[in-house]
């Protein structure tokens, strides 16, 4: 649903929006002050990704925490972990395209980051730039990515991800899942009767069982998934409808006293910039944080135990929150400078 409002409102921002270093900004501010409700789609759309955003985000931790990325939801997974990187990638385009102050210095800490880059960092960022600096054609190649490479992605993605879930069924949660040890009375067939769509089920493996209580999709799943969506749509509405979407000062590169402020879901890794001299921000940026999506990424291969109980792998569960405590950690690093400048 969130997803639905996001195409709608980003198809009424391309109505009026203009992908051009003189009238971007101008097309944005024509948007606020004479387009009936367009400051509102403008707040709608932004408050959409940042929601967006968020429930993937949880979508991904109820996953790893009830172990569903094992056998055999290994591709449910990664497309999840996939469509994450999609989203958070749009997240950043798209606030590069207003062309104000913001938007501006964003779009040239972002496309600076590749030059760390060994071998073909220089070459990925005169690419995207269109040159050595950020100027139209940084601008354009940022907006067909916005607009139609990431969002063509997104979609195949969704589509796979979809299927996969149809082919695996939904993995509900661990409590649904007995073994025989959990429920010695339990029935040996109980645990491997056919299912449509097929439950990860293995005759010799209580593991794979098929779980013990279930619920019809229709209506009883669909009632729920309605009424969670209608509640996020109409906070999404209000909180774009009362908070907007910022719109700075008009984009000046010859400025010297702005400070760039990064948005929110940029901050841990815009953290992780500081802390390493300008000769290490390449390792600081592609190798900790692509060792992190890789972990991400090749999960379910990396952790090949059966068990499924949260309590029963703390192997997996325990680092894996140090981790996620670190991004939040550096996020708040991040805030305390910003608001200390």
């Amino acid at each position: 649903m969130v997803i639905i409002v996001q195409f709608f409102t980003g198809i009424f921002l391309l109505l009026a929006y203009v992908p051009s270093v003189t009238q971007a900004y101008s097309s944005l501010l024509y948007l606020r002050t004479n387009d009936l409700f367009g400051d509102w789609m403008r707040g709608i759309h932004l408050w959409g990704a940042y929601i967006l955003m968020l429930l993937i985000g949880a979508h991904a931790l109820r996953t790893f925490i009830s172990a569903s990325y094992k056998k055999p939801r290994e591709l449910n997974w990664m497309s999840g972990v996939m469509l994450f990187f999609l989203v958070l990638a749009m997240a950043i385009t798209g606030a590069m395209l207003p062309w104000d102050q913001a938007s501006y210095w964003t779009a040239v800490v972002v496309t600076n980051i590749p030059h760390y880059l060994p071998v073909i960092g220089n070459g990925v960022r005169t690419l995207w730039r269109g040159g050595d600096f950020v100027g139209q054609v940084t601008l354009t190649r940022t907006f067909a990515l916005h607009v139609w490479v990431l969002p063509a992605l997104l979609l195949g993605l969704i589509g796979g991800h979809l299927y996969l879930l149809r082919r695996h069924g939904e993995f509900g949660s661990w409590v649904n899942y007995r073994t025989t040890t959990d429920n010695p009375g339990r029935e040996i067939a109980e645990r491997v009767r056919h299912a449509e769509p097929p439950y990860p089920t293995r005759g010799a493996d209580p593991q794979y069982s098929v779980p013990s209580d279930t619920v019809d999709f229709f209506p009883d799943q669909l009632f729920k998934d309605t009424l969670v969506s209608l509640v996020l749509v109409v906070f999404i509405f209000v909180m774009g409808i009362i908070s907007g979407a910022p719109l700075d000062a008009p984009a000046n590169p010859a400025t010297l006293t702005y400070v760039p402020t990064p948005e929110w879901f940029y901050l841990p890794l815009d953290q992780l910039l500081v802390f390493f001299p300008t000769v290490l921000v390449g390792f600081g940026v592609f190798v900790i944080v692509g060792i992190g999506a890789t972990l991400m990424l090749m999960l379910p291969f990396i952790d090949r135990n059966p068990e499924r109980h949260p309590i029963r792998r703390p192997d997996v569960l325990i680092p894996a929150f140090f981790l996620i405590g670190t991004v939040i950690y550096l996020a708040m690093l991040g805030v305390n400078r910003l608001y200390n400048l």
